[in-house]
């Protein structure tokens, strides 16, 4: 009876930490996607401001050394 109150303690351990480990692997998943999505919208943010910056500019081309 002993034996079969241990492994039964001991089966109950392994399920938490496999709950345990399943939860911690969500939500590292879960913070990436987070990171994934805060880095796309900055990166869209970025690219307005600088869209911004290019229209409010006159654009004078130089041509190359050499070009005619």
């Amino acid at each position: 009876m002993r034996t079969r109150t241990r492994e039964v303690v001991r089966m109950l351990a392994t399920f938490r930490h496999s709950a345990h480990c399943r939860r911690l692997r969500a939500a590292a998943a879960a913070q990436e996607a987070r990171d994934l999505a805060n880095e796309a919208s900055s990166d869209d943010t970025i690219e307005e401001d600088e869209r911004a910056e290019l229209e409010a500019r006159p654009v004078s081309r130089k041509p190359h050394p050499g070009m005619h």
